[in-house]
């Protein structure tokens, strides 16, 4: 394969994402980065602020779909990022075929046309570990080398804190090499670690601030908690974002970099920078948690070491070519999945509007918007944004009250908050010096569940719950959407 070919054909790609971008709808993923981009903050509760940033560029009176072409570019330099790191490596060719069998993958191309954290990431990852592949073999600019490799990955981790799991393999590929123990490749570690965690102080105080809940999830309890079924539910998500064949060769490569390792500078490389994020993906699969992140930081190495090493074994380049054609099988069906994902929600918020409009009318005053869970609530607060004005710091479409903090809703303001006060609400209780603003006040509750199965936390908190009209499904969601109307908020009893 020639250059020309080759940026003919990544030109293609590039035009056909843009395509599908400028014509789906936002998703409720997106949709959530746009409201939380409203409340600045150095960090949120799904991580740092990168994600947000992008989307932040939709409040500056940019349309959705302008915004969201970051999702093409993302994929674009990712592949440039690519084509670099393989060339210093190997050669030419090599980079171009890794750079395609890169865009081939279903969760790459999934990331393409979605705002998402993931090809941020790889795109940083790639050029950081390309400016440190070229610190380790230059004889000048060492350190400018290693200083674009730290302000790489200061920037990975602006969008991911889980970007820095290469950054131990680049350590340890240094220290295992005798002849790269030189001193300034020990400040250029130095560098490579200090920098992006000095820039990740704002977010790690930001975290502190509310007991680490937002980084550290569960137990300690939790953190060897295994079950086989979680592990197939785990595995089967991995098929279905690299298909099969190439989940299973990349696999293999891995095991054959990290045997030749011991000879080979190239196989080190690649087998201790893709170690971290190849072992943690294994971990959170065998937990019944999202693997693919991790895989996807290693594939563009693990791809370059499997196409120097399969074609030339006697069945190599047919399970290249199954490979190559399961992936792009698997790529359609993920594009379709991630457009679907903004299916019917504009719809659905237009049919809010107007229910909300009619209660209005009708005399309720204060009335708010409730959504069962968190892509209702995003996806209906990001589309009524401009209609409804909540108080300050408050969501546009608040989430169904609940103990339960799994997202940036749970650390905002809510319905069943109480303020201070120095009025008595209760003559009985006078510890308690606040008061709630919502209590009286009437709501509309979108919601996923029917009329039998509407929660306890709707239907103890309010007077009455009547139900006005169903809507038709959005997202990747099949089921219909359900419409209540519930009169005079009361507090759920304690």
């Amino acid at each position: 394969m020639n250059g020309k070919t080759f940026a003919l054909l990544v030109l293609v790609l590039t035009v056909l994402r843009v395509a599908v971008v400028s014509y789906e709808e936002i998703s409720a993923n997106e949709a959530y980065y746009a409201l939380c981009a409203r409340h600045p903050a150095p960090a949120y509760f799904d991580g740092p602020p990168g994600t947000m940033a992008l989307a932040a560029l939709g409040e500056f009176h940019v349309s959705d779909t302008l915004w969201r072409l970051w999702a093409p570019v993302w994929a674009l330099l990712a592949t440039v990022g690519c084509v670099l790191l393989v060339r210093a490596m190997d050669n030419p060719v090599r980079a171009m075929w890794t750079a395609l069998a890169l865009n081939a993958l279903p969760v790459f191309n999934a990331c393409a046309v979605r705002v998402r954290p993931e090809l941020p990431v790889l795109t940083f990852v790639l050029f950081g570990l390309w400016c440190a592949w070229l610190a380790l073999h230059a004889e000048r600019g060492i350190v400018v080398r290693w200083l674009g490799a730290a302000v790489c990955f200061a920037l990975a981790a602006q969008f991911a804190y889980a970007a820095l799991v290469v950054v131990p393999g680049v350590v340890l590929f240094t220290l295992c090499t005798k002849k790269h123990q030189r001193a300034v490749d020990g400040f250029g570690l130095l560098l490579l670690i200090g920098l992006p965690l000095a820039l990740l102080i704002p977010a790690l105080r930001w975290n502190a601030s509310y007991e680490w809940v937002p980084l550290f999830r569960g137990t300690f309890r939790s953190l060897w908690e295994f079950g086989l079924v979680g592990f197939i539910s785990s595995t089967a998500r991995l098929f279905d974002k690299f298909s099969p064949v190439v989940l299973v060769v990349l696999f293999a490569a891995w095991i054959v970099a990290l045997r030749e390792s011991r000879v080979h500078l190239r196989a080190r490389f690649v087998a201790l920078c893709t170690l971290p994020a190849v072992l943690l993906a294994v971990y959170f699969a065998l937990r019944d948690e999202d693997p693919v992140f991790y895989l996807l930081l290693a594939a563009p190495l693990l791809i370059a070491k499997l196409l120097a090493w399969l074609p030339g074994k006697p069945i190599g380049r047919p399970v290249l070519a199954v490979g190559f054609a399961l992936a792009a099988v698997f790529s359609v069906s993920s594009v379709f999945w991630a457009y679907q994902s903004g299916r019917g929600w504009r719809e659905t918020a237009v049919e809010v509007k107007a229910a909300f409009l009619a209660q209005s009318s009708e005399g309720h005053e204060g009335l708010f918007l409730i959504g069962g869970d968190v892509p209702l609530a995003s996806a209906m607060g990001y589309f009524l944004r401009d209609e409804l004005v909540p108080p300050e710091g408050h969501p546009t479409v608040y989430q169904l009250e609940s103990q339960d903090i799994s997202s940036q809703f749970g650390l905002w303001p809510s319905y069943d908050d109480f303020v201070e006060s120095e009025k008595v609400v209760d003559e009985y209780f006078t510890e308690q010096k606040g008061e709630n603003p919502f209590v009286g006040r009437s709501a509309l509750y979108v919601s996923r569940e029917s009329a039998n199965d509407v929660p306890q936390a709707v239907k103890a908190a309010f007077e009455s719950v009547t139900f006005l009209k169903r809507l038709p499904s959005a997202g990747n969601e099949s089921g219909p959407l359900y419409l209540y109307f519930c009169q005079n908020y009361q507090t759920l009893p304690l």
